[in-house]
This record gives C-alpha cells, structure tokens and sequence, in this order.
C-alpha cells in the first residue's frame, strides 16, 4: 500500500513534522542551557570560596546534576531526530469522552508549555496496549491499579531518515507488515532493538515482575537476547528513581556475544549496566585471576574424541555443578565452623573479660548472617568494647602499686643513696611493667583474633575435594570408589594450578561464606543469557554471593550443547536453586529468525531426541527457498560447489555470509581449502578471535549459539553428524541460525541424520 493514499497521511506527515520542529527546538534549547549553566559554574567557582559558603558548593551540585539530565535527554532526542515514533494509539479512558491520541517512541517527550505528551516512552505502562491490546476494551497495568477503557486505533508508522513511508492500521501484531520487514531485513553486526515490532509475548515477559526470579524457556530465533536487553531498559525507566544501571548485571556466553549486543542498550536510552563472562565476573568475585580451563576447549575434546577419553571429565563436571556437591560443601562449613573457634576465655592481665562460651554463641548464633571472617570482626569490635572498659584502669592499678612502693621507700630510713638505688630500680621496673601491660592490651584482641583456625581459600577447598571429605560429607551420596575418583581427578588438575569452569561456583561460594567479599557488588538483577548451559552449582553461587533473587535466566533446552555439565529441565532450577522465592516460569515458542521451511528442518532434528519435554518452535509466517542439502564424493568437488554458491548469494547482496563446521580443526581445515582455491576470503571465529563482522565467516557449531546471518552453509568435509544427543543439539544451533537461506554441504555418510529425515520426508529439502 502507498503511504500518500491512507486517508490520514497528510495529518501524519503533518504531526510528524511538528514533533520535528519541537524536538530541534528542544535540543537547541538544552545546548543553549548546557552552555549557559557551565560559563556561569564557572564563574560562579572562581567567586566563591567552596571550602567556606556549603551552601553556594551544594548549588554548583545541583547545577552539575541538573545539567547531567540535561545531557541524558539531549542525546535521547539526538536519535529520535530520525525516527521520533514508530506507532499511534487512539484511547479513551473508561468513563471519559475525550479521546487520547498516544504517539510511541523510543524516548518521552513533553511540551513545557502545557504538558501535552508529544511522545510516549514504549515503556511507559499506557503503551502495552499496543503490544497487548487488540481493538475495543482493553486494560493496562499502572503502579495505582489496573486502568480500563477503549483502544479505537492501532496504527503502524514507518519513519526513515525523518521521512513518513508507511501508515498501516492494524489490530493484531503477529504478521503484521512491520514484522515482515523488520525479519526480512539482512542481518547486521550488532544486535537491533525491536522496540516497535515486540510480540504480546515477548512483551509479557519484558514487563514481567522484577522482584521474582523468571526463566525463560524461548525457541530459537525467539528474540531472547533483545528480550532480555528491554527488559533491561524497561526496568530502568519503571525503576528510575531506586535502580542504578550498575546494579544491572549482564552475564553474556562470550566475550563475541558481548560486542555483538554492544550498541543496543545505549539505542534504548540505558547505558553504564554491568556486562561480563560468567569467567571473568567470577574471577572478579574471587579478586584473583587463576588459569581456568575453557569450557569451550573441553566441548570441543568432546566433539572430537572417537573414544570414551573424556568420560571421567564429563562425570566430575557434572557432579561438581549438583546439588549434591552443594550439600556436601555446606556440610563442610559446618564443619569447619566449630573448629575455627578458640577454646580460650579473653582474658587481659588475668582480668576474665569474655568468656569463651559468649565467643562461641557469638560466633555459632548471633553472626550467622555474615561469612566467618566478618564474624571475626565483629567480635574484635566486642572484645575491643569490652577492653576500653578495663585499659585504663590496668594502668592505673599498676601506677598504683608501684606508686605506693615508691613512696615507701623514699620515707624509709637507712643509707640514702641506697635508698636512692631502691627508688630508681622501682621506677624502672614501674616503667617496664607499664610498657609491657600498654603492649599487651594493645594487642590483646588481635593476639586472641589470631587463635581462630582461618587459613586460604584454597587450602579450604581442596580439602573439600579430599577423597576423606567428599565421602564422608556426601552422606552416603558418593561411595568410597568414587569419592577417589573425583578426588583424584581434580586434585591431580588444581595442583598444576589449572581450575575447571565447575571449580568456579564453589570457590566463589566459599569465599562467600569464610572470607566474604573485599568490595560490596551493588548488582541487584542479574540476566543470562543461554543459561541452559549453566549448572546448578553456578546459578546457586551467584544468587547467594549477590544476596539477590532477581534473576532473569533466558535459554532453550533444545540448545544445552553443554548439558553434561548441566542440569535436565528448568524445573530442577526452580526446586533447587530457588525453591522457595516462587520462581515465574514462562514460554516463548514463536520463531522469528528463519523462515517456515526452514524451522521445519530444525523440528525435524530436535524431535530426534525423542524428549516429550522438547518445546517445538513455531515459526512466524514468513517463507522462503527449501533448504538444500547436497552430498559430494570427494572434498574437491565439494569445495567447488560450496564456492560457487557462496559467489552467487555474494551477488546477491547477502553481506553475512557464515560457514558452519562441527569443530574447530574442521573450520580451520576448510579454510586452508578455500584459501588454496583463493576465490572465497573468509576468517574463522573462535573463543580467542573474537571480532564479529558481515563477510564469510567460519565458525565452528558450538560457538554460534545466539548468532545469526543471512545465509548459512553447514559443511562437512570430515567430522560427522551422529545420534548422539550433543550431535543432534549442535546440528539444530547450526540450522537455526540462519534468516533467509540455509545450505547443507557434505560428503556422503556424514550426515546420517539427515538422510533420515530426507526418507521420512522428501519434500523437506530441494
């Protein structure tokens, strides 16, 4: 549809371009005061003496501040220039007449003269009716209670470089033309907000309760990652006045995956919130930075291992990130809590001023909130309390009697200067005694501190992984064979000074509860993203290291490539790690990455697992070419095929352009092939190159995860595609991780699978 003949164009064209004119009013306005306020600072700091008029210095404050929320507005309207708003609603508020006509942006925006609302922030409560609402009565959530009354228009408007193109009325969302365009569009090298074009879905869980944990089970290409960044900014603005972004904390997969949503946060109007590694965040935990085993290398020993040479690996990994490892540590703070108290009273000059029954319950009853070391402190302050009650009284009493002694002496009779002698010698021994004493009392509480059996951090926690602590501390949980084992196995690795990913969790946790933190870490919601790669043990050591229970946990099951080190189902994260905060569970299984033909193949792959708990995503109606899949009896022939069609989608103006291999050594392998023929320039992505770009790049399966491009091809040239649960996960990430074309290259019989599903159905591919 042209945009000039919807019957309201010129009233939009015209609305636009007055919100325009009011915008560039408002920065120049905001520059003018920026320029103003800081001459006059300055002037103002070079007439005033700071250090004596507080008044005048709490007013250059507030100027500063002023002049800061000046700023953050300023660059908010800098890019609403191009494209102030992306949708109008028509409201009528239940029991009034006057209609309301709500224009939605990405930033708020109000007239000084009388309050009239030019712009709405999409993330202001009135503006889920359009994400929600469907014409006729609707209602929307405020911080007041629910409001009532009548969406009357819902209209799309497609606003480029400042220029109207588009004016669509709609009613429902879901395949609307907005979303067509907005999926049909190549990919970029930065995650895009999908401020106007979030699903109902994707907005019930964006808006959902902050102060509950929430994990999402989400499809792939459901749009986990941008929900979990507007969450982010949807909190920010609900939340303005008690949330900081640095008490937002995202944990990202890799450090790829941070510079790929690197720009979207600030495009939402939030910046300065916490983003990391689960490594590199822990690592700031622990205030240390050991040598930890990759996780990704260890995937990759496993993808590419012909035998069982990983298995005890894998076992141990698993173990250490379960709830029965968990107990067991716990049960040895236990433990060790009773021995590291002192037997002693706290006596001063044999003046009794604690006894060690009131150290213990202090200790055992009254501190427990604290880690054992804070525990420690606290007591010294007791103690020291204790102390400056009776300190000058012990000098005192020994001034005394030794003044009385002196005094004696001088009025004794016989030689004087014997006497003399007898006098000096008091004195001294006087001196002595009070020096002594003063020596002692100052260092009477740190002495009996030092009685407190604390030792490091590692020390504690390989005897945690003792072969005599894991067994008897299980419980029965471990036999006696493979307490041994794990004992063996990772004590063998912590002595090289190498750490597993899984020694991470309690090692922090430990930390937590002996020694506790050097800096306090404001973080008060934490996302990650992909966490159905995270164990147990992980989610567990950072909700109790943080003291917080909001967190906002995206993933999909059917993407668990590490699930040997994980858990089975996110019901084993809502019973054990939080249990009792009633954890809100929700669902997103609308697909909207790829295309319909092929999110079919990417079903027909994960219903192989034959798991009845497998969410099915369901793509959104937007087709496309079948997938190709083409086998090839020797690698040359294959490389001429693969190269031949990259060439052709290059034409076509597909900029991202990925070429996914099973491995690493496959990826490299492929590119010395591609290099040797020099038609196709390309760059392998891997854990230690992580620049992401548009162009051909190679990438091995398991680093992919949360990507995408416009085309993909899945090649093999060695490596082969099994029935094995990881085999089958790490062929699904690689489907679904393409928008519009997906090419399957392989020489024969390394792809079983797929074959398999070519028999059942042969209309599958082209």
């Amino acid at each position: 549809m042209n945009s000039k003949s919807h019957k309201d164009y010129k009233i939009e064209k015209e609305r636009l371009d007055y919100t325009k004119e009011y915008l560039d009013k408002t920065l120049k306005a905001i520059e003018e005061y920026k320029s103003n306020t800081f001459v006059s600072m300055q002037e103002d700091m070079l007439d005033t003496d700071m250090s004596e008029n507080s008044s005048a210095y709490i007013d250059m404050m507030l100027k500063s501040q002023v002049m800061d929320f000046a700023e953050k507005n300023y660059y908010a309207y800098k890019r609403a220039m191009d494209k102030p708003y992306f949708a109008r609603i028509d409201y009528t508020a239940k029991g009034e007449e006057k209609v309301q006509r709500i224009y939605i942006g990405k930033t708020s925006l109000m007239k000084a003269e009388d309050n009239e609302m030019l712009i709405v922030d999409w993330r202001a409560p009135v503006a889920s009716i359009y994400y929600d609402g469907r014409l006729g009565e609707v209602e929307y959530e405020t911080a007041d209670g629910i409001e009532n009354g009548n969406l009357s228009l819902k209209r799309q408007l497609s606003i480029e470089k400042g220029e109207l193109s588009e004016v669509l009325d709609i009613d429902i969302t879901a395949t609307d033309a907005f979303l067509q365009a907005s999926l049909s569009a190549n990919a970029e090298s930065r995650l895009k907000d999908i401020a106007s074009t979030i699903q109902a879905e994707q907005n019930k869980v964006i808006r959902a309760p902050l102060h509950q944990p929430i994990i999402i089970q989400g499809a792939a290409g459901s749009g986990k990652t941008t929900i979990a960044l507007h969450r982010i900014a949807y909190f920010m603005y609900t939340y303005e006045k008690t949330f900081d972004p640095d008490n937002f904390l995202i944990i990202a997969p890799n450090n790829l995956f941070i510079n790929y949503i690197s720009e979207v946060l600030p495009e939402l109007g939030v910046e300065n919130v916490r983003q990391s590694t689960y490594v590199d965040f822990m690592k700031l935990l622990l205030g240390a930075k050991p040598k930890v085993n990759s996780r990704d290398d260890f995937l990759a020993e496993i993808i590419e291992s012909k035998d069982d040479s990983t298995g005890e690996g894998v076992n141990v990994a698993k173990f250490k990130g379960s709830k029965e490892f968990i107990d067991i540590i716990n049960s040895y703070i236990d433990s060790i809590e009773k021995e590291f108290l002192p037997e002693d009273d706290f006596v001063v000059r044999g003046k009794l001023l604690m006894e060690n029954s009131e150290v213990r319950k202090m200790f055992l009853e009254d501190l427990t909130i604290y880690s054992f070391e804070k525990r420690i402190k606290e007591i010294e302050k007791s103690l020291k309390n204790k102390l400056s009650l009776v300190d000058k009284d012990i000098i005192k009493k020994i001034e005394f009697s030794y003044d009385m002694a002196i005094s004696k002496e001088r009025k004794s009779s016989g030689d004087p200067e014997e006497r003399r002698k007898r006098v000096v010698a008091l004195i001294e021994q006087r001196d002595e005694k009070l020096k002594l004493a003063e020596k002692e009392i100052k260092n009477a509480v740190k002495d009996y501190s030092k009685k407190f059996n604390i030792k490091k951090l590692n020390d504690y926690y390989k005897e945690v992984l003792s072969e005599k602590s894991l067994y008897e501390h299980s419980k029965g949980i471990l036999s006696k064979k493979e307490a041994k084992a794990i004992s063996r196995y990772s004590l063998e690795r912590f002595n090289d000074k190498k750490i597993e990913l899984e020694d991470l969790a309690p090692l922090v946790y430990l930390k937590h509860k002996i020694f506790g933190f050097d800096k306090k870490i404001n973080v008060r919601s934490v996302v990650i993203d992909e966490a159905q790669d995270f164990s147990i043990f992980e989610f567990y050591a950072l909700k109790e290291a943080l003291g917080t229970t909001m967190f906002s946990l995206l993933g999909d099951m059917s993407q668990g490539i590490y699930s040997y080190r994980s858990f089975d189902s996110w019901q084993d994260v809502i019973e054990l790690v939080f249990k009792n905060d009633k954890a809100n569970y929700m669902t997103l299984v609308q697909s909207y990455r790829t295309t319909i033909e092929v999110m079919n193949l990417a079903n027909e792959v994960i219903k192989a697992l034959n798991n009845p708990d497998t969410v099915i995503a369901k793509p959104v109606i937007r087709h496309g070419e079948k997938p190709e899949y083409r086998e090839f009896d020797n690698k040359d022939i294959l490389i001429e095929g693969l190269e031949e069609k990259i060439l052709k989608r290059q034409g076509e103006n597909y900029k991202s352009i990925a070429i996914l291999c099973k491995t690493l050594k496959e990826c490299k392998s492929l590119k010395k092939l591609l290099d040797k023929s020099g038609k196709i320039q390309s760059v392998v992505l891997s854990d230690k190159n992580m620049e992401y770009e548009a162009g051909v790049i190679l990438v091995p399966s398991h680093l992919a995860k949360g990507l995408e491009f416009d085309n993909v091809f899945i090649v093999n040239i060695g490596e082969e595609y099994g029935d094995s649960e990881l085999d089958i996960k790490l062929l699904y990430v690689a489907i679904t991780r393409t928008l519009h074309r997906l090419h399957i290259y392989s020489i024969k019989g390394k792809t079983p699978l797929l074959n398999d599903i070519k028999v059942k159905d042969s209309d599958i591919f082209s």
